[in-house]
């Protein structure tokens, strides 16, 4: 990909460095143990977190955060614990995520993957009820990635039928997974969302 050097914004790795997670962006040195390491490059082989960050570094802001490898990452940690300048790439790619959601919020960009929604309404049912709620999870999911409640229950239900037996096998989709059951101490729970949301 040639660079447009006079689109380039000098201000993007401090942009990514002010972000919680993003503080290390700087001490990478290129290496690729990141990407030599990473499992998710044997099912996609354009995910290149390594490329990611250099392009970072670079000032390719429009590049990077349109880009749709940016929301592949597992967070298995297999490139932080490789990585020999300690870098948590898993939070910087987070910080990276988190710009991009911001420009998306401000009508500046467009988001392509569903992941976004995915962390949000997982992160929704940890608040609500101290745990994660499968059921509750797909419900709120499914109807906003697909635009509209209908649309959203019948992907569920395509889904669902696909890998719901072994999910009803492990206990997922039984009697307590249909109704929501909350931990003792939700108020703790609250209050570490309360404090995060500050």
């Amino acid at each position: 990909m040639p660079i447009k050097t006079w689109e380039l914004d000098p201000n993007f790795r401090n942009e990514i460095m002010n972000e919680p997670g993003g503080e290390h962006l700087a001490s990478c040195f290129q290496c690729s143990t990141c990407t030599l390491g990473c499992p998710i490059t044997e099912i996609v082989p354009s995910y290149n977190p390594r490329k990611i960050i250099q392009m970072s570094l670079l000032g390719m802001r429009e590049e990077v955060l349109s880009n749709p490898d940016l929301w592949i990452c597992l967070i298995c940690q297999t490139c932080t614990a490789r990585c020999p300048q300690d870098v948590v790439v898993s939070d910087v790619l987070g910080a990276i995520r988190r710009i991009a959601e911001k420009e998306e919020e401000a009508g500046k960009l467009k988001i392509e993957s569903p992941r976004p929604l995915f962390d949000k309404a997982f992160l929704h049912q940890l608040e609500k009820y101290g745990r994660l709620y499968d059921i509750g999870l797909a419900k709120e999911y499914y109807p906003k990635k697909e635009g509209s409640f209908i649309k959203g229950m019948r992907a569920m239900m395509k889904d669902y039928k696909d890998f719901g037996m072994r999910m009803f096998k492990k206990g997922k989709m039984g009697p307590k997974a249909i109704l929501p059951e909350k931990i003792k101490r939700t108020g703790e729970v609250k209050k570490i969302f309360e404090k995060i949301g500050d």
